[in-house]
């Protein structure tokens, strides 16, 4: 239970530093500047005035692509702090590995009904010892 109460306060903090974190990107000419965030992936977008003589689809298509290359930036931001905070235990590497999330998932779900079943065991133990109820309804 204390791992699993570790593994989560890990990942609390790893969700807070990874919000904070932004992806940043810009043309090659710099004239088309885009910030992401974990909540806005347009949080910033600068057009410098230059690039408002491009055609219309010409500039649309520079700033999807520089937004897309914001985002990148900022995944690899969270995929770096990731390896850092979980080293070779990387949860990010299961979402690449179907198979291992199955896994995974199967090991939570038996630790969680494992404990369900331990605590259901020991309310038993104490109503017994308290001389609580023996059977549905509070018959002996």
């Amino acid at each position: 239970m204390r791992q699993s109460q570790e593994r989560v306060a890990r990942i609390a903090s790893m969700r807070e530093q990874a919000g904070a974190l932004t992806g940043t990107a810009e043309t090659p000419d710099g004239r088309i500047k885009v910030t992401c965030t974990a909540d806005d992936p347009l949080a910033e977008l600068r057009i410098d005035p230059r690039a408002m003589r491009m055609a219309s689809d010409d500039l649309a298509a520079a700033i999807r692509e520089t937004a897309r290359r914001a985002l990148a930036d900022r995944d690899r931001q969270v995929e770096k702090l990731a390896a850092q905070e979980y080293g070779d235990d990387n949860p990010l590497d299961l979402l690449n590995n179907g198979e291992r999330l199955q896994q995974t998932l199967s090991e939570v779900q038996g630790m969680f009904s494992k404990a369900g079943r331990d605590a259901r065991s020991l309310i038993d133990q104490l109503q017994q010892h308290l001389g609580g109820k023996d059977q549905p309804g509070g018959a002996k």
